[in-house]
């Protein structure tokens, strides 16, 4: 599992889970908030030209530089979208 920091406080993660992945925020080491989806829909998101992923606590956007995280509707960071394709391609080779 690839943790990324986002700010002081939070670090995003993607961890396996079966046939699925688990996107993850981490606040200060505690698990946040978290979503289940497949790998094949994150990576339809990136390759399209729509602008975010995902309705509810957990969000994802596109912005100028790479990937927006969004937790309850606040912006807590943004992932570089190499950095972000790296962690996606670890958690497929451990699927």
């Amino acid at each position: 599992m690839n943790v990324i920091k986002l700010d002081n406080e939070h670090s995003f993660a993607i961890e396996n889970l079966d046939k699925q992945v688990r996107l993850v925020v981490y606040n200060k080491g505690v698990e946040n908030v978290c979503r289940k989806s497949t790998l094949k829909s994150i990576a339809w998101f990136i390759q399209s030209g729509e602008d975010h992923l995902f309705k509810g606590r957990l969000q994802l956007k596109k912005m100028a530089e790479g990937i927006g995280v969004v937790v309850k509707n606040s912006l807590v960071g943004e992932i570089n979208k190499k950095d972000f394709i790296n962690c996606l391609e670890e958690a497929k080779s451990g699927i």
